[in-house]
């Protein structure tokens, strides 16, 4: 019956407030029937005249005291309960008196079907509700009479026509429930109706205004453009005739009202300008900074940037608006700035790599190139990785430069080992291992240094982490904290794999030669122990590339 369960809250919710109302006239009608059988008894039974009056009071005592909780039952939870109670009530003083007398046929019968009666018709009850305490008095007729005349006629008969009054009963509370539901549905649809009606009412009173607002800022902005701005200004119709100009552009191009703004532009750029007009015409697009090339009256060409706006009204096409600003300047301006750019960080690399240089010659298990393969080897890795899902939020271009860069830092703590560490080729010492390996803190150190005195260097951070953990293994077992898997820095990683990869294809003892398969299958073998099985894969995937740059980088002597 209903469509939603907010319909079948509300309606449940309103047949108890209405139940708890109709609590007190199912109590009083209860109590005016008993105390109206008072007058049947003087003629009908004058001698329990006092004995069913005692009953009647006391069953009305329980009548009022019922009144009094429902009064109490602010919830409006109980209200089934007490109307069921009271009309229990009454329906047993009916039996007790007809049993008390000990005739079926009494005609106190009638009274039970008064009680039946009143209460299924002002209760609001369902048919099943109303079936259950129309049996239930049913139950209770039949227990008392069978211990008076068992299986009598009068009894059946008796029986037959208060089983109809509960059946017809049952109908009425059904079809009453049915009107009171389709009611409560028209309601809750009105009520939705007029809260949509009043939404609509509100957004549309809200857009009017922002409609209002934005055609006030755009008279604004209009009147602004020609009033303070000092850009060339000039309206354009969408026949690509000049309307209107301001002082600055006639300045420029001279007073030409009514040419065609075409014959401003260069001979190259008028395939560029005649497309941006009718995209602002056709499309209604704005086109913010388009660059073209504009002569001016005196034969001099200027670098412009023209900002193009679609101006309309009463959604007539009134033309096209465009500020032009002269940017020769700006874009001689921006060159020397790349230029110096360019130039310095030229520098910067190089002063980075000849830094790298001073670890790489006191180490003299290095080889020649060992750097220059390192950095691309972890470029060409990152790349890789760059293209899978999971690492393209953190991979990016800037990343993959600083890790370039970065890379070769990797050994600078080695600048601070003793000579006699460093190159000695024989076993070493537990105390010379530690301090071996402490190359790494160093090094992280060192550029951690360089990284507070740039202040915020993303190169540096990435290539701290790279001094610092490159010899951390992906299953905790490498130095210097012995990390273990995402705890490592994915820079670091990277350059775990790479390193292992040179060192495996420059060895220089011919037992321990690799070539580049070799390599591999050592790698791919130690997937999940010393390297990220992720990093793994890229190198698996980029394997032609790490060949390729070690052949190209190859020793030198």
């Amino acid at each position: 019956m209903f469509s939603r369960q907010g319909d079948n809250e509300q309606f449940r919710r309103e047949t108890q407030i209405l139940h708890h109302h109709r609590v007190y006239y199912i109590l009083l009608v209860g109590m005016a029937v008993l105390l109206l059988f008072t007058a049947l008894d003087s003629i009908m039974a004058p001698e329990y005249f006092t004995e069913f009056l005692l009953c009647r009071l006391f069953a009305c005592g329980i009548g009022a005291l019922l009144m009094v909780l429902n009064y109490y039952d602010r919830e409006y939870r109980n209200a089934w309960i007490i109307g069921f109670a009271g009309y229990i009530c009454a329906s047993a003083v009916i039996v007790l008196m007809i049993m008390r007398m000990g005739e079926i046929t009494s005609p106190y019968y009638v009274g039970l079907l008064v009680i039946m009666t009143s209460y299924t018709a002002i209760a609001p009850l369902t048919a099943p509700v109303t079936l259950i305490s129309g049996f239930s008095l049913v139950c209770m007729y039949f227990a008392g009479m069978y211990f008076l005349e068992p299986l009598s006629l009068s009894l059946f008969s008796n029986l037959f026509f208060m089983v109809c009054f509960v059946c017809i009963a049952a109908t009425q509370s059904w079809t009453d429930t049915a009107a009171r539901a389709r009611e409560c549905d028209l309601r809750i649809a009105e009520k939705t109706a007029a809260d949509k009606l009043a939404d609509q009412a509100d957004n549309l009173e809200i857009e009017v205004r922002k409609r209002i607002a934005e055609q006030e800022a755009s008279e604004r902005r209009f009147k602004l453009l020609y009033e303070a701005i000092t850009d060339d200004i000039v309206l354009v119709t969408p026949q690509g005739d000049i309307l209107q100009e301001n002082e600055s552009f006639q300045q420029h191009f001279g007073d030409i009202g009514g040419s065609r703004f075409i014959e401003t532009v260069s001979q190259k750029d008028q395939d560029k300008a005649e497309k941006m007009l009718a995209e602002v015409i056709e499309h209604g697009r704005s086109k913010n900074a388009y660059q073209l090339t504009l002569c001016t009256q005196t034969g001099a060409t200027i670098a412009a940037e023209i900002n193009g706006v679609l101006l309309m009204r009463s959604n007539k096409v009134l033309g096209v608006q465009l500020v032009i600003r002269d940017i020769s300047i700006r874009r001689n301006m921006e060159g020397m700035l790349l230029e110096s750019l360019k130039k310095v960080s030229q520098t910067e690399n190089a002063a980075i790599l000849a830094l790298a240089k001073l670890s790489e010659y006191r180490d003299t298990s290095r080889h020649s190139n060992h750097l220059e393969r390192i950095r691309e080897y972890c470029r060409i890795l990152a790349i890789e990785m760059s293209r899978r899902a999971e690492f393209q939020e953190e991979i990016t271009p800037t990343y993959i430069q600083s890790l370039y860069q970065g890379a070769i830092l990797h050994d600078i703590g080695n600048v601070a080992i003793a000579d006699d560490i460093m190159e000695n080729t024989g076993s070493l010492t537990e105390k010379e291992q530690e301090i071996l390996r402490n190359h790494t803190l160093r090094g992280g150190d060192v550029i951690k240094a360089m990284e507070e005195e740039a202040r915020g260097s993303g190169f540096l951070s990435l290539a701290k982490n790279i001094a610092y953990f490159h010899h951390e293994r992906w299953d905790g077992g490498g130095f210097p904290y012995g990390l273990r898997g995402n705890e490592i820095p994915l820079a670091a990683r990277i350059m775990t794999l790479a390193d292992a990869y040179d060192e495996l294809t420059t060895a220089i003892d011919c037992e321990h030669a690799s070539i580049h398969q070799k390599a591999l299958e050592s790698i791919v073998r130690n997937a999940g122990l010393i390297f990220d099985p992720a990093v793994v894969e890229a190198f698996v995937a980029s394997q032609k590339d790490f060949d390729r740059v070690r052949v190209q980088l190859a020793e030198t002597g």
